[in-house]
């Protein structure tokens, strides 16, 4: 694999396992989340959680090799 697709597998693994983080601490503290007028639902971090963990976890396979 070429070196700028591990960078690039990297730069994406670290984005994914930020939102990730952020995501788990909205659950763990309750922490609203408002745009605009509309309040998203908690079940909609728990989905996040998942489809963003899975593929940081995915580039994080990349990245390495």
């Amino acid at each position: 694999m070429r070196k700028e697709h591990k960078t690039l597998h990297f730069v994406a693994a670290t984005i994914f396992t930020i939102v990730t983080f952020v995501h788990a601490l909205r659950l763990a503290f309750g922490w609203p989340l408002v745009i605009a007028d509309w309040q998203a639902p908690m079940w909609l971090s728990w989905l996040a959680v998942f489809l963003a963990g899975s593929l940081a976890a995915l580039m994080w396979k990349y990245a390495q090799g």
